[in-house]
């Protein structure tokens, strides 16, 4: 599986503010979401976007929202997503 590097930077960014002793397996958890969602070869931004509100749990799902409003993510595309993992 390839990884544009859009996504891997965005991945990045999202998991940066994870503590840093359960930073690698928070990442690992998401790129696994990430993974079983990816149709195709290539893993890209919009992967990401849905895999990280996937594995946000439900009370953690406002600070994600935050976070993927910050990086300049518009989730308009995702509130059917947001809807279901509320």
């Amino acid at each position: 599986m390839e990884w544009n590097q859009d996504a891997k930077d965005l991945l990045e960014e999202l998991v940066s503010p994870i503590p840093v002793f359960v930073r690698p397996m928070a990442k690992k958890k998401i790129e696994n979401v990430i993974l079983a969602s990816v149709e195709g070869d290539v893993v890209t931004k919009d992967a990401v976007v849905k895999g990280y509100i996937t594995s946000s749990p439900g009370d953690m799902q406002d600070r994600a929202v935050k976070l993927l409003k910050a990086k300049g993510v518009d989730l308009t595309p995702y509130e059917a997503l947001l809807q279901q993992t509320k």
